[in-house]
């Protein structure tokens, strides 16, 4: 059995489990899941890496870990159980296997280690500043501003949050904008009188392709931009008219999909608008205030450093304590400790949180027992059986390795992570680039068309890697994030459901993305995005076009 050493440190054994039992515990709705976690542990303890702990790298382990994986996706489907227990079950008979038997696929404390807290602090910080902002009423006032421009009907309300959750998730994590987008949705479904989804699920889709715009959107992007030195302005050449291409289709095809519910969908009254107030307006100007210092933080990561998760806690402190204080000096202590507890218990999705947590622990061990490496290399070797046979010329093999890789990542990233996906995709595209490099090279190609030709596998993989996350539920944290905090007012969406408009519109946006990769290896990049931008010229035209046909006379129609 070939095993291989884990390089990350971890606290003392024995000592973490219970610390994060006895906190967890404390927390409404978790008190299970750390049963079924902590419970099913032996009491002897796990083998931590100071006693030698190995995780088992064989095509067995790489096996049973992908098998678990499978049974989540099932247990998903079928919806026996909630999806956090689902998933906090499976990785609690993990650990038993590792234990029990020679196959060791998870180790506690490196597990925990993996877990991305940035992420987990980042998603309850923000949940708590927005628990704030709903108690000032913000949510029904944009709400009603919205109507108020859309004049109360469906289709313009729901072209201006598909469109604003694209656009700002280009600038700001996708995960930040789906938290101050799901209250606004869910507010206006109900005036609308149509499901959540009609409205919700575009959005998502939104929020992703909107994240791969830019090197600030998702992740993946920033894994890319550092392992292949590109630029922020790299990206929006290569990137930003292609995703918004995505976006405008994305919204049609939306509409037409919804078209029965939206044609059905209430009318808001107009009257009504104008009595929708904001209520604590000191604690919202204080609430804005700390929200404008947190984005501040996100712009100027490059400068500080600083990571997202470090910056949003900060700015929820902050914000609670400022609430805290208005509110002691406004209204009295009593309500002011009501408030903080109420947005610290109800306010943060902790089912939600417990899932990210328990699904970074099982992608663990797909990533130490090396299964998405071995996904990474069957991908290489697809790859260069395609670029070193046939007989083709070096344009037909980059763009066929180009949409081998964004179809293959697509893929990957709807059933795994994509982050660590990424990172391991990393390395096997700078060999295909240094591979395809010199046999581009020994055609007499110019060396500057090469360099140029050789960034398109990044933007395969940049693609691949975020538009993946539509396909599924669990694809991208925008959509855990969004369905936990719907689910909390009552809108439950099946994984088959959501399954049955993602994928296709994730494969809709892959084809999109290969014809765009396409003529930038066959026309430039300059002739591509000017057949980009006319292209968004017609999906802007197309509305106006066809309200000047309804204002046309009778007669003059055809």
């Amino acid at each position: 059995m070939t095993m291989k050493h884990c390089a990350e440190a971890g606290p003392r054994p024995g000592t973490l489990p219970s610390r994060l039992g006895a906190v967890l515990a404390r927390v409404p709705g978790m008190g299970i899941l750390v049963a079924v976690l902590l419970g099913a542990m032996p009491s002897v303890g796990f083998a931590s890496e100071t006693e030698g702990f190995v995780y088992s790298t064989d095509p067995v382990s790489q096996a049973i870990v992908g098998g678990f994986l499978a049974v989540l996706f099932l247990s998903l489907i079928v919806e026996v159980f909630h999806k956090t227990l689902a998933v906090a079950a499976i990785t609690a008979i993990m650990l038993m296997v590792s234990f029990a038997t020679p196959y060791h696929i998870m180790d506690f404390e490196v597990a925990v280690a993996s877990v991305d807290w940035n992420v987990i602090f980042l998603l309850g910080s923000m949940m708590i500043i927005v628990d704030v902002l709903a108690s000032t009423n913000l949510f029904d006032w944009l709400t009603a501003h919205m109507a108020f421009a859309a004049k109360g009907k469906a289709v313009p309300m729901m072209a201006i949050i598909v469109i604003g959750c694209g656009l700002l998730s280009a600038v700001a994590d996708n995960v930040t904008t789906v938290l101050f987008m799901a209250p606004v949705v869910a507010k206006v479904a109900r005036a609308l009188r149509i499901s959540v989804w009609t409205i919700a699920m575009p959005m998502i889709m939104a929020a992703n392709i909107g994240g791969t715009a830019t090197l600030i959107g998702d992740p993946p992007n920033v894994i890319i931009g550092v392992a292949a030195g590109l630029q922020f302005m790299d990206f929006i050449v290569y990137l930003t008219i292609p995703s918004l291409v995505m976006l405008g289709v994305m919204l049609y095809v939306s509409i037409w999909i919804n078209r029965r519910a939206l044609a059905g969908a209430h009318v808001m009254s107009m009257s009504a608008i104008g009595d929708v107030k904001i209520e604590h307006p000191v604690t919202l100007k204080w609430t804005l205030a700390m929200v404008g210092l947190i984005f501040i933080g996100f712009f100027s990561h490059g400068v500080t450093h600083l990571p997202v998760g470090i910056v949003a806690l900060c700015g929820a402190v902050l914000t609670m304590t400022g609430r805290h204080l208005i509110q002691r000096r406004y209204v009295s202590a009593k309500v002011a400790e009501h408030a903080f507890t109420h947005s610290f218990e109800r306010g943060i999705e902790w089912l939600t949180l417990g899932f990210f947590i328990f699904l970074f622990m099982l992608i663990s061990s797909a990533e130490h027992t090396g299964l998405i490496g071995s996904a990474a290399s069957l991908l290489q070797d697809m790859v260069e059986k395609v670029s070193s046979g046939f007989g083709l010329g070096w344009q037909v093999k980059l763009l066929a390795a180009a949409l081998i890789i964004l179809v293959a990542s697509a893929l990957i990233s709807a059933a795994v992570d994509n982050i660590p996906y990424t990172i391991a995709a990393v390395a096997i595209v700078k060999v295909l680039i240094t591979n395809l490099d010199a046999e581009i090279l020994a055609t007499g190609v110019d060396p500057q068309q090469l360099l140029t030709s050789s960034e398109i596998l990044w933007w395969a993989l940049a693609f691949g890697a975020c538009l993946g996350g539509n396909g599924t539920l669990i694809g991208a944290s925008a959509n855990v994030t969004t369905v936990g905090i719907l689910e909390k007012d009552g809108h439950y969406m099946p994984f088959l459901q959501f399954l049955r408009f993602g994928l296709p519109m994730m494969m809709l946006s892959v084809v999109i993305a290969g014809g765009f990769l396409a003529s930038y290896i066959t026309l430039g990049v300059a002739q591509t995005n000017m057949f980009g931008a006319i292209i968004l010229g017609v999906l802007l035209l197309l509305p106006l076009l066809r309200r000047l046909r309804r204002r046309l006379p009778g007669e003059l129609k055809p």
